[in-house]
């Protein structure tokens, strides 16, 4: 997880809102929590991994707080497996969808708002703009809150 974070981190700082700095900075500790986060009811990780090499090629992640909405995160593909068949991130949401489903009516995700890709990625999967935006803690915008009904009531 670290390895694939770092690679994110170089490249693509804005799917998991850390710069490369503060993933480099990361202690043992952070990582350690960070991969047990998926073991908790209340969160959910899945990971695509390259059966070849081992090495991860995507990642998703959704987590719920109390009585709200689970929210989507550490959204990632590398660049190379983005068009493959079949398709990675795909196949992860709806991974995240199965987990989240039962526990709430619907999926609330935030996505930066100059990732085009990204925006069209949630569109197609029925996210949809919510009308609120915060400012990037280190881009320049801002990053748009996004909703999708599960079609399921809360648990």
């Amino acid at each position: 997880m670290r390895a694939f974070r770092i690679e994110n981190a170089t490249g693509h700082p804005i799917s998991f809102s850390a710069t490369l700095e503060q993933t480099l900075a990361m202690t043992e500790d952070s990582w350690r929590m960070r991969g047990r986060r998926g073991e908790q009811d209340e969160a959910a990780s899945f990971a695509a991994i390259e059966q070849q090499a081992g090495r991860w090629v995507g990642m998703m992640s959704a987590l719920s707080h109390d009585d709200d909405d689970p929210v989507l995160t550490g959204v990632y593909v590398v660049p190379e497996f983005r068009r493959t068949t079949p398709r990675i991130a795909d196949q992860l949401m709806g991974l995240v969808l199965q987990w989240a489903t039962p526990r709430a009516s619907r999926l609330r995700l935030y996505v930066y708002e100059r990732s085009e890709p990204a925006i069209r990625f949630h569109q197609r999967h029925r996210s949809s703009p919510e009308g609120r935006a915060r400012p990037h803690t280190f881009a320049p915008g801002d990053v748009l809150e996004f909703a999708r009904s599960l079609g399921g009531e809360p648990a």
